[in-house]
């Protein structure tokens, strides 16, 4: 299904009214949906990522590489505030 910015305005407009109303922001909201939405497919992310380090292992006993270290960081999403 494929919606227009017309309609899609529209929407998050009324969410956004709607959201106020009840003393709510549209961008805490819309994080916590995102938050939700991860969340309830956590289960698809760990396959997929089991599956990419299932694959880069296979690899790595082919074709021995030069180790490189990554470091990652933790970073927390900021929260604008309207």
């Amino acid at each position: 299904m494929t919606i227009s910015q017309k309609e899609l305005k529209k929407s998050k407009d009324l969410v956004e009214k709607l959201l106020r109303v009840n003393g709510n922001k549209y961008n805490d909201w819309l994080h916590q949906q995102h938050q939700q939405f991860i969340e309830e497919n956590q289960d698809l992310i760990l396959q997929a990522l089991s599956a990419f380090t299932g694959q880069e292992e296979e690899e790595e006993k082919s074709e021995p590489k030069v180790a490189e270290q990554v470091s990652v960081k933790p970073q927390s999403i900021p929260v604008t505030q309207n």
